[in-house]
């Protein structure tokens, strides 16, 4: 609510000085509603500061933990996964759920999958699902789904393929149908099996992935 001066009462000096007095008396009565309110919008705007102000000091130091931990890495120039591993575990803590830490994780998961931690690397890869968006989210349902075909859990890499297929077109969609193909002829369904190598040999002509479909087709 407010109160506004008419141009009749400004015409008078007696009737501004009554307005003025009623629009005084009217904040006197609710001065706890304009001080709760004016309160309400500073503590808001404060925390509001606050928020952004340790969000990017938290990102800031992610950041430089994760450059630390790449120059680690290359420093090392190891070609044993498991020194790089070590590395990036150490680093894990300080890193969070940044988006230096998702990265990281994503590094993780891969050096796990290249040294056969199937588990390990599920984890990680899981992890980074939950954390992010966009093309490294992606990429890990495609790690994930080859990590539960490389352990032996052929529903749980068929469930990953096909969720990447649902949601991709070009290469990854064509890359997800094999895999979705490959999987129900390993659990033993052959027609399903035959009509995704048949839809990749279609959707997918004069490729290399058209050319693979129609080798695994013929081998069922």
């Amino acid at each position: 609510m407010s109160k506004k001066f008419s141009v009749k009462q400004l015409k008078s000096p007696d009737q501004v000085f009554k307005a003025m007095l009623t629009f005084v008396n009217y904040l006197r009565n609710n001065v706890k509603v304009y001080l709760m309110f004016s309160a309400v919008i500073v503590v808001v705007t404060l925390a509001y500061v606050l928020i952004n102000h340790f969000a990017n000091v938290r990102q800031d130091k992610a950041m430089t933990t994760f450059y630390q931990l790449s120059k680690g890495i290359r420093e090392q120039n190891s070609t044993d996964p498991s020194v790089n591993i070590g590395i990036i575990e150490s680093k894990l803590k300080e890193l969070g759920s940044s988006r230096a830490g998702v990265e990281a994780r994503y590094m993780l998961a891969e050096l796990y999958y290249e040294t056969s931690q199937w588990d390990k690397a599920i984890d990680n890869y899981g992890y980074v699902l939950k954390n992010s968006k966009g093309l490294i989210k992606e990429l890990s349902y495609m790690g994930i789904a080859y990590s539960f075909e490389a352990k032996g859990d052929i529903q749980g890499a068929l469930d990953n393929f096909k969720h990447l297929s649902q949601i991709k077109v070009g290469a990854y969609k064509a890359i997800s149908m094999l895999g979705v193909a490959r999987c129900y002829k390993k659990l033993g369904d052959s027609i399903k099996a035959a009509s995704a190598y048949e839809y990749v040999i279609k959707m997918y002509p004069d490729t290399d992935y058209a050319k693979m479909a129609a080798v695994s087709k013929v081998e069922l």
